[in-house]
């Protein structure tokens, strides 16, 4: 996680945003969407929480400077941790299957078997023709 570029300040408008997708999303989530899956009634402390980012979005944005630099921290540190997860569980579920079962077949697309009757294992590549290269398609 370390070697990235330090991103610059955030803009008031940036700030004006996040503010109110944050409690939007707040709203959607904790306010509506949890509360209607268990089937719950509704809490206040999101719509009190979406009108207190959304007053200091429109009103004093820089006021979400720590919030937002938190926020922007624990996606980083999240998006690191889920990329992992994800291209592990790719590997491990659609590549090493499919690997295992060429090698059970006997596929090599890359020729590394060895041969020592060869010469060489070099391969020759062939020329197109000039006419192709005006007309390549």
């Amino acid at each position: 996680m370390s070697g990235t570029t330090p991103k610059p300040a955030p803009e008031k408008s940036e700030l004006r945003k996040f503010g109110l997708i944050f409690g939007a999303g707040l709203v959607l989530i904790f306010g509506l969407f949890f509360p209607w899956l268990l089937e719950r009634p509704w809490p206040a402390w999101p719509f009190i929480a979406a009108g207190i980012l959304a007053f200091m979005a429109l009103v004093f944005p820089v006021g979400l400077k720590p919030l937002h630099t938190g926020w922007m921290k624990f996606g980083h540190v999240a998006g690191w941790i889920n990329t992992r997860i994800i291209l592990g569980l790719v590997f491990y579920t659609v590549f090493l299957p499919f690997g295992l079962i060429m090698r059970l077949f006997g596929n090599d697309p890359m020729k590394r078997k060895l041969d020592n009757e060869s010469e060489s294992y070099r391969v020759p590549s062939h020329s197109s023709p000039i006419d192709q290269m005006e007309r390549p398609f």
